[in-house]
């Protein structure tokens, strides 16, 4: 949730969808995309990531652009926690521009944040 927009990727075909209630003449809009599986995302404008996946991409971060009906994908890498490890077993909640990873121990957040 993002202010009066929530934004998703919904299972099996990952749309992203931004459910704007406060907007009556179009409060849902969807975009195709073809990232997979992703457990948080992050918008800021018509910039969108994409945080993990399956298999071997759960750590994946992938960057895209909103164009009228699709997502455009632009450029994938891995997130890592400030030592350049992988965050292994995490929680993960993506809120506006920003997703937050808590690696185990649990005790901390790291933030990612798509406007900076």
């Amino acid at each position: 949730m993002s202010g009066t927009a929530a934004w998703a990727c919904p299972y099996t075909d990952f749309p992203l969808v931004e459910i704007r209630p406060d907007r009556p003449d179009r409060p849902v809009r969807v975009w195709a995309n073809r990232v997979r599986g992703s457990h948080a995302v992050a918008v800021h404008g018509e910039r969108v990531a994409f945080y993990g996946g399956y298999g071997e991409e759960r750590d994946r971060l992938a960057h895209g652009e909103i164009i009228e009906t699709s997502v455009e994908s632009k450029d994938v890498g891995l997130l890592t926690l400030p030592d350049g490890s992988a965050p292994g077993r995490r929680r993960v909640v993506g809120r506006g521009s920003r997703i937050y990873v808590q690696a185990e121990p649990f005790t901390t957040w790291g933030v990612f944040d798509l406007s900076s």
